[in-house]
């Protein structure tokens, strides 16, 4: 194999070292992100690729302290009406995980990125996803913490923010220094129960 290959998969095996160790982040610390930390996430985020190229996203960056309390207040509201209309199943998931409607991280992240994409494009919400997965990559090579994180309803935002109603908030994520104790890592699948051949069911390995 050539150097390039192995050069290459010591990369792979790095950045898959990485997302296993990713955790979502609901407790940050006091310590300052600087935005321009936030802008290199963000520079990373627009190479994701889209349907038909139209790049549907954008991207608003908060960083004042009023505007963040006004988020939190119409967050937690829709959120509460969210966990009332739950699924039975999902309260008690829920409960399990300790998430309630109280959403202290978006108060106490220094920094909020909203992220709102054009509805009249093709693929508009698949291609924003993948900018986000993007956005996450690059948050944990700056060794910063973050959280995808959508209100049960969100059209609140678009008011307060000024977004035109034809985009859509697709998720907002807090970034900053996590303040979390490090916790057990989260049960994952087995790739053999994953991944199949030729056909669904197929095992692979």
């Amino acid at each position: 194999m050539p150097e390039e290959f192995w050069k290459k998969k010591e990369e792979l095996d790095m950045m898959i070292k990485n997302l296993a160790m990713k955790r979502s982040t609901r407790i940050y610390r006091s310590d300052p992100a600087h935005i321009s930390d936030v802008i290199d996430v963000i520079n990373a985020a627009i190479y994701a690729p889209s349907g038909a190229n139209t790049q549907p996203w954008r991207f608003i960056i908060v960083d004042d302290e009023k505007v963040k309390r006004n988020i939190r207040e119409g967050a937690e509201k829709a959120d509460q009406k969210f966990h009332r209309e739950a699924p039975e199943w999902f309260k008690n998931w829920l409960k399990d995980n300790k998430i309630t409607p109280e959403k202290r991280f978006l108060t106490e992240a220094p920094l909020l990125v909203v992220v709102a994409a054009l509805t009249t494009m093709p693929y508009w919400l698949e291609s924003t996803w993948i900018s986000i997965g993007y956005m996450i990559l690059a948050v944990e090579a700056k060794g910063l913490s973050s959280l995808t994180y959508t209100p049960g309803e969100t059209d609140f935002l678009n008011t307060l923010l000024d977004i035109p109603k034809d985009y859509c908030i697709v998720a907002i994520l807090p970034i900053g220094f996590s303040e979390e104790k490090q916790r057990s890592k989260p049960k994952r699948k087995n790739i053999t129960q994953l991944v199949f051949k030729n056909r669904f069911g197929e095992e692979v390995f």
